[in-house]
């Protein structure tokens, strides 16, 4: 009893340790750096060219050319600057740019492991499947989180460095309720790396998954007998102008998101406890 005892606080310890998860985190902070500097610096280019922009977005909005964005979320209010960002930094850079790029990653982190042979050095650990997957997920957290809210940071300074007006409370909730979105996205991304073993044929089947899931939904914003596309994507679940502008959240669409993002992991789980992998 006693042997069986320690045999489980040892097996505790080791759990609570969350190596892999650390070292999913060092492997990856020269791209969580390099992602934040660029997303960051993308918010601040963005955001600070709003003022050259002003009087020609008024102009477009007023002769009617903004109708060809209609198919993105607040389009109409292009020429404010809560819509300007919407439109450049949100819709497209950020919704879909960074999705792509947080599923290229997380879409690998299983099967480059399975490509280059090192799983069975992972699994030589006193460590369970179900545990690798749990925490090569977990350990790509921080770079979400570093990245979304330094990109926050960035248009908050650069908001008050040119002069404009922007509800601070209103960004936080945006990029607050962004992190569902990409954990949803993260989510498919290691479920598709416990799929397919070849580590770039994964993160471009996911980068793939993304981009249609974007195409779905532009398409039912634009075309109203095509709706029921958009609830094949996650971006019908996230609205970044409803929230930067109103302050209104989706509690359902966050919800779905969330449940997503539980589903796909259970699914990873599950299917690499039971996967036949060579090594």
């Amino acid at each position: 009893m006693k042997e069986v005892t320690t045999k489980m606080n040892r097996r505790l310890q080791e759990i609570l340790r969350l190596r892999i998860a650390f070292q999913t985190m060092k492997d990856n902070w020269k791209a969580t750096l390099i992602l934040t500097i660029l997303f960051s610096g993308m918010a601040v280019m963005y955001a600070g060219m709003y003022p050259a922009f002003e009087d020609m977005l008024a102009e477009m909005a007023q002769a009617g050319a903004l109708d060809s964005f209609s198919f993105l979320s607040g389009a109409e209010d292009m020429s404010s600057y809560v819509g300007f960002l919407n439109i450049e930094m949100y819709q497209i850079f950020w919704v879909l740019i960074l999705g792509m790029i947080l599923g290229f990653i997380t879409a690998s982190i299983i099967s480059k492991e399975i490509e280059s042979k090192t799983i069975d050095v992972l699994m030589s650990n006193p460590v369970s499947r179900k545990q690798i997957v749990f925490e090569k997920f977990l350990g790509l957290i921080p770079m979400l989180l570093v990245i979304n809210f330094t990109a926050m940071l960035a248009i908050m300074a650069i908001t008050i460095g040119i002069g404009e007006e922007l509800n601070f409370w209103y960004l936080f909730l945006t990029h607050l309720i962004s992190v569902p979105y990409f954990l949803s996205i993260m989510g498919i991304g290691v479920l598709i790396s416990t799929l397919i073993d070849e580590k770039m044929r994964a993160s471009i089947v996911m980068m793939a998954v993304v981009v249609a899931m974007y195409i779905f939904d532009s398409i039912s914003e634009m075309i109203p007998d095509y709706e029921f596309l958009g609830y094949v994507s996650l971006k019908h679940f996230f609205n970044p102008y409803d929230v930067l502008k109103f302050g209104e959240i989706d509690g359902v669409g966050t919800g779905v998101l969330l449940v997503v993002t539980l589903i796909a992991l259970l699914g990873a789980v599950f299917y690499f406890e039971y996967k036949d992998i060579k090594v």
